[in-house]
């Protein structure tokens, strides 16, 4: 167990760590972890690491945690890796994960959902149901229309299921009705066009809803928690607003049947980035309006989500009567520990989230939630985690500061090895370091800002604004070497070499660290080639409209962002076009360019024909990176023991980078 009530009395943030009554549970702070979907199931069954997971956040100071989705239905058409919970026959996961988290003290509830026509992924899906057949706004999924009877059966056989639950050990059930689930068609004239009992009126919109309600209280008695997510605004035209909203949880409070309710906003459509706040907006943005809402709610507690970050900002919002508790997922996702260091006071210690969404867009891609800043999800040890001593240190160089460099160096220091790092510039954090100072994008820095402070507790010999050689290396008598060099945008084919070696044009990150801080605004068009897709080059294209008349990114894919999930693409597209920037996509530069002229000329791959942009005054370019591995060829004579990671091997996104550099500093 976390705590005793004598160390909750004396912590830094009285409101957070306060009790807090939840119908029959005492709970002994005001941290809930939410749902988050991890991929960690196995065949439909409490997985070891998904066991971890949940412990783990228990662990580190969460006093209520809700569970990802469980098959709770006979037609449940969510992911195929949920557990199953209706017609289960073995249960003992689920009994095991109650109990542990019961041995940590803290309190165990279920989420109960239903995806309906709705998908993450704006692809068709094979078989959906919803309350009306109309197409989903985002995958155009064409669903079936539950017939009365159907719905009959989902609610009893949930409510069977939440018995079932309640029985291993469950404290009780979270219904999600926000996000676009099923719940929320029903309620929304959006996409309920029934003119059945579940149709037309305001009452009969939220018969499910109630109806379910009544049966989880019925099956599951008066001491089994029932919390409730209930939609904002969802931001559809003709869907939920908060006015609605406020309708809707005025209403479901008066039943006496809740014991919580949690606001979400967007949907499962063009809006599906409003309910994952990233690093671009504001922290907390729907705190003011939670506020608001709870004076609809008739008493019951309730809970505050979105991009709460700092323990301060949970304080602050508690302690202004905003909410009655937080419920974070992504930022116990990044720290489970977070609960325990704030307790502790030892803010400076946690790993704060990004906000980057990579954590979804792993799912999405059928891996595990993976993490920019935690490369240690789903492992038995995650919490508050710091390496055992080795038995024979070694002598280690680490040749680059970024934070593949870093996270490799500062593990292996701790483990007692004796490391060096070798870094070209007076700053540590390489590329990411100069992606922090671009617009909307300063909580990236978090990363190296732990990884720093780690490395500086564990001993690292960080050798700052030196460029290392050979002999520099040499003199140090290296067991292992580990480059961490990075890479560097390949030059566009397309384009005459001769521009490349008159330094002429520059690649979008030499640009970038030439107008960071710059204000000037510089008249003409600025064009981005983009062959990259990350939020740098995005973020880098939003400090471009800063300082020029136009903007154009030209691509030649069929859209920005290509690679990225969902919820990243909408949100980087959200911004750009609001920005004014210009897509150009199934384009690439032509030869035909004339620079000296100010003239661009691009060329559609599919057709062959070409564009001119004309009065640009810039041109850069954000491309596949080549790897920096001039030192390697050199080293072979020096140690026998060289290792490549991150750009330096193979140039990709963070979170492998992360994790590749992590296991690393853990096993040389």
């Amino acid at each position: 167990m976390l705590n005793s009530h004598a160390e909750i009395s004396g912590a830094p943030y009285p409101h957070l760590f306060s009790g807090l009554q939840l119908g029959s549970r005492l709970l002994r702070n005001r941290i809930a972890f939410g749902a988050v979907y991890t991929g960690l199931m196995e065949r439909g069954e409490i997985s070891r690491a998904y066991l971890n997971f949940l412990v783990n956040r228990a662990r580190g100071g969460a006093a209520l945690l809700v569970s990802e989705p469980y098959a709770m239905w006979r037609f449940s058409t969510g992911a195929l890796a949920q557990a199953q919970v209706h017609g289960q026959r073995d249960l003992d996961g689920f009994r095991r994960l109650a109990a542990a988290i019961e041995d940590e003290g803290s309190v165990l509830l279920a989420q109960l959902s239903e995806q309906g026509r709705g998908d993450i992924r704006a692809v068709r899906r094979f078989r959906a149901v919803a309350p009306s057949m109309l197409p989903d706004d985002l995958s155009w999924t064409m669903p079936q229309a539950l017939s009365v009877d159907e719905i009959r059966h989902m609610v009893g056989d949930m409510a069977e299921s939440a018995e079932r639950l309640r029985r291993c050990g469950y404290a009780g059930v979270e219904i999600s009705a926000g996000h676009g689930h099923i719940f929320h068609q029903f309620m929304s004239t959006w996409s309920n066009r029934r003119d059945d009992a579940y149709g037309g009126s305001f009452e009969n919109r939220m018969r499910l809803l109630d109806e379910l309600g009544r049966a989880l209280r019925s099956c599951c008695g008066p001491d089994f928690l029932i919390g409730v997510r209930l939609p904002g605004d969802d931001g559809l035209p003709g869907g939920i607003g908060w006015n609605e909203a406020a309708e809707i949880a005025a209403h479901a409070t008066a039943t006496g049947i809740y014991d919580y309710v949690n606001f979400v906003q967007g949907s499962q459509s063009w809006t599906l980035h409003k309910h994952l706040p990233d690093m671009h907006g504001p922290r907390g943005p729907y705190v003011d309006q939670t506020g608001l809402m709870k004076r609809h709610c008739n008493g019951v507690p309730v809970a505050c989500t979105g991009r709460i970050v700092e323990p301060v900002q949970a304080e602050t919002l508690l302690s202004q009567g905003k909410a009655d508790f937080v419920m974070l997922g992504r930022t116990l996702l990044a720290d489970p520990a977070w609960g325990r260091k704030a307790l502790q006071d030892r803010d400076g210690d946690i790993r704060k989230c990004v906000s980057c969404n990579n954590c979804w867009a792993s799912t999405l891609m059928g891996q595990p939630s993976y993490c920019d800043n935690n490369p240690r999800i789903g492992l038995e040890d995650e919490v508050d985690w710091w390496p055992a001593k080795v038995e024979q240190p070694k002598r280690i160089v680490v040749v680059g500061g970024g934070i593949s460099g870093l996270e490799a160096a500062w593990i292996a220091a701790a483990r007692g090895h004796e490391v060096t790092l070798f870094n070209a510039s007076a700053e540590l954090g390489g590329r990411v370091r100069l992606f922090s100072q671009l617009p909307g994008c300063e909580a990236v820095s978090s990363i190296f800002d732990y990884q720093i402070m780690a490395a500086e507790r564990a001993g690292v010999d960080l050798k700052l604004s030196h460029h290392a050689t050979a002999d520099d290396i040499a003199a140090c008598r290296p067991d292992s070497v580990i480059l961490a060099t990075g890479g560097q945008f390949l030059w566009p084919e397309q384009l005459p070499a001769e521009l490349r070696d008159e330094g002429y044009i520059l690649d979008m990150a030499q640009l970038l660290r030439e107008l960071v801080g710059r204000k000037a605004h510089m008249q003409g068009t600025a064009v981005i080639y983009d062959m990259d897709g990350t939020d740098m080059t995005y973020a880098g294209a939003e400090l471009l409209a800063d300082m020029f008349d136009r903007v154009v990114i030209v691509t030649p894919v069929e859209s920005a962002a290509r690679d990225q999930a969902t919820v990243i693409k909408q949100a980087v597209y959200s911004r750009i076009l609001g920005r004014g920037i210009e897509v150009i996509s199934w384009a690439e530069p032509s030869p035909a360019s004339r620079f000296e002229d100010g003239v661009f000329v691009y060329r559609n791959i599919m057709t062959g024909r070409e564009g001119i942009i004309e009065d640009v005054q810039l041109f850069t370019y954000a491309t596949p990176r080549v790897p920096r591995r001039e030192l390697a060829t050199q080293l072979g004579k020096i140690c026998a023991d060289v290792r490549l990671i991150g750009d330096a091997k193979g140039p990709g996104y963070t979170i492998p980078a992360m994790r590749e550099a992590h296991m690393l500093g853990c096993t040389i």
